[in-house]
This record gives C-alpha cells, sequence and structure tokens, in this order.
C-alpha cells in the first residue's frame, strides 16, 4: 500500500496528492471517473466511509491477487479491516500534519528525535 502511495513511513502522507472534497462528491454522485490504484490517492480529509476509499480498497484486493497471492473470503475480508485501518491511521497522520508549517514540523521531529536520544541513553546506561 505504502509502494501504490509513493510513501515510505506514514509522515510520508503529507506529501501524497490526496483526493479532494470535490473529486469524492463528483464520483459519488457519478460525474467523475473511479480513482485510480497506481499513484493512490485516498480521501482522508473525513474520517468517515467513502465509495472513493472503498473502490480503492477493492482494487487494492484485486492488485494484491494479481500479485499471484490467492484469497479466500475471509482473508479478504480481514484485508479489507486492515486496509480502512491503515487508512484512518494516515487520515490521522495527515490531518495532524497538515495543521502545521513545515517550520514547525521540523521543530517537532528535531524534539522528538532528541528525546529518543535521551531515553536510549537512559537504557544503555542502566
Amino acid at each position: 500500500m505504502n509502494h501504490l502511495m509513493g510513501i515510505e513511513n506514514d509522515k510520508g502522507i503529507s506529501g501524497v496528492d490526496c483526493a479532494t472534497e470535490e473529486e469524492v462528491e463528483e464520483y459519488e454522485e457519478g460525474i467523475a471517473a473511479a480513482p485510480e490504484l497506481s499513484p493512490m490517492r485516498p480521501y482522508l480529509n473525513s474520517t468517515r466511509r467513502t465509495d472513493w476509499n472503498d473502490i480503492l480498497c477493492e482494487m487494492f484486493i484485486e492488485h494484491i491477487e494479481d500479485e499471484g497471492t490467492e484469497l479466500t473470503r475471509g482473508n479478504k475480508e480481514t484485508v479489507e479491516k486492515m486496509f480502512h485501518d491503515r487508512l484512518d491511521r494516515l487520515g490521522r497522520t495527515w490531518r495532524e500534519l497538515g495543521r502545521f508549517s513545515s517550520e514547525e514540523l521540523k521543530e517537532r521531529e528535531l524534539r522528538s528525535n532528541q528525546l529518543a536520544r535521551r531515553n536510549t541513553r537512559r537504557i544503555d546506561v542502566s
């Protein structure tokens, strides 16, 4: 899923051109075409489930099967749940990162790295 969006980790979602509310509404009204799987552009601006993300999920499951993995009905349901859970987590990260300027994000990352280093030294010294 990360590969299809072109990200390496959750924080990379800030650089993804996600679907806009207008695109999703037009798709749900039947005006616009369905989303494409590559590059995957999920709709993350809302916590509600959308047809846009549902069709992306179906396409993702088909992609997994095209890659040679045979999925049972139970496996498909598990992958679907995992897909939507992943989008929920990415959506939280995307919305959080959208609240801060790039300068503030760098400052937060630096602070996080400093805390991680401090905590690592405590474990190593003890």
